[in-house]
């Protein structure tokens, strides 16, 4: 049997940088694929998709052979959807629109075991590999609020400065609006907003994260972001058609 390992956690923990990838297509072929690539982790998305937690749990099982570690990102933060998304394997969740400390208080309530929270016991598939699943899962899941609102911004320290949170991610993109300067990442409005995060990353303890924006992975990790998401599975899909596409085009046919 295979103990509970959250790998994502060691490599946050030893302060490098972890290099991640989000899947929005529900098929297990995609996160079969992409857990061989060496990944240190990958991100089912269900808030903005359809996927399923049935579709969930497959996709899980096909790269439960890899390394990489699984989180997902739930579409809200509700008791039964952080039950189930454990329940079927994920070692990491992503809890979208957190913005008080209440509301990751309530995250990390939902998603371990008393006395410390009040997580259901039935694991399912979780379990399944390692016997002593809920011995081990309160210390070794990840629960990243996402941080994607000016109230959020506003309560960024006492956020990042709940007992249990050793990461967290940003979202650019509805950051970006709730401040009025959407996709606008170089203005100083949003340049002010990640200055005021990461310090409180680093008064905190706590590991930044973000989706790279504008394709720009290496100035994301040079701003001191650990975990650094470098795009879509959808994304790479497109671009990668395209490229070949084009280069079909433009070869030259014999006459």
């Amino acid at each position: 049997m295979l103990k509970l390992k959250n790998r994502l956690k060691e490599i946050l923990r030893s302060g490098k940088v972890a290099l991640g990838i989000t899947v929005t297509i529900g098929h297990p072929d995609i996160t079969e694929v992409l857990g061989k690539l060496g990944f240190d982790y990958i991100n089912i998305d269900a808030q903005h998709t359809p996927i399923s937690m049935e579709t969930i749990q497959i996709m899980l099982q096909a790269m439960s052979y890899s390394e990489t570690t699984p989180i997902v990102r739930v579409p809200w933060n509700e008791f039964a959807v952080i039950n189930r998304a454990l329940d079927v394997g994920a070692h990491g969740i992503i809890i979208p629109y957190v913005n008080t400390k209440e509301d990751v208080k309530r995250a990390i309530q939902y998603a371990t075991y008393p006395p410390k929270g009040i997580r259901s016991y039935g694991p399912r598939r979780a379990a399944l590999r390692d016997p002593d699943y809920v011995a081990t899962a309160d210390e070794e899941i990840l629960i990243l609020p996402q941080i994607e609102t000016k109230e959020a911004l506003e309560n960024i320290e006492d956020i990042l400065s709940v007992d249990g949170i050793e990461a967290f991610f940003v979202g650019p993109y509805d950051l970006s609006r709730s401040l009025g300067v959407f996709t606008q990442f170089r203005s100083p409005v949003f340049e002010k907003a990640i200055e005021r995060i990461l310090e409180a990353s680093e008064k905190t303890g706590t590991a930044p994260g973000m989706l790279a924006p504008m394709e720009e992975p290496a100035k994301t990790i040079e701003r001191g972001f650990k975990l650094v998401n470098i795009g879509l599975d959808v994304g790479f899909l497109t671009s990668g058609a395209t490229s070949a596409l084009q280069r079909a085009r433009a070869a030259k046919v014999p006459t």
